[in-house]
């Protein structure tokens, strides 16, 4: 029997962390993180959205998502502004610094999806892309069955990868 490491999630996990990486090296004169960058196109799909709920959509700890929001808003790239309706609710935006870095993140993503599917023909990155995207949804139906409404993402139309920007 394969050990756990040895079956996909080997190669899912070192996928991942290569591409943090990747994101990094090119955003490296922005100071932003691989991972932040997912933040960002979050709250630019979702101007407004409240840090809790951005904690769930990214399924990450809240713990971890204020720092990386902290770390950002030092940075000046997102803002926070009180919700109308809950005082205590602190409501996300990006800056214009952000709003000019966009462009640039989402074509770093667009190179490195070029570099993952290279060799590809079109049918296998369309095989590829429906695998995977069977894959989440599988991995998000197990994560929202085991988890409390709380920590739950916030119900959305919207297809996975536009909300999670990866």
């Amino acid at each position: 029997m394969d050990q756990p490491m040895d079956g996909m999630m080997k190669f899912i996990n070192r996928t991942t962390r290569c591409s943090n990486f990747f994101r990094a090296q090119q955003l490296a004169d922005s100071g932003i993180s691989g991972v932040q960058c997912a933040y960002l196109l979050r709250v630019s799909h979702k101007p407004g959205i409240s840090q809790d709920q951005l904690a769930g959509e990214l399924y990450k700890d809240k713990s971890v998502v204020a720092r990386h929001l902290a770390t950002l808003q030092q940075a000046g790239y997102i803002r926070r502004e009180p919700s109308p309706t809950d005082r205590r609710v602190q409501q996300l935006y990006l800056t214009e610094k952000a709003e000019a870095l966009l462009p640039r993140i989402l074509d770093v993503f667009s190179r490195w999806e070029e570099v993952l599917t290279r060799g590809f023909s079109e049918e296998e990155k369309a095989q590829a892309r429906d695998l995977l995207s069977r894959m989440y949804l599988n991995a998000e139906a197990e994560v929202q069955k085991q988890s409390s409404p709380l920590t739950q993402p916030e119900y959305t139309n919207e297809p996975a990868e536009k909300r999670d920007g990866q």
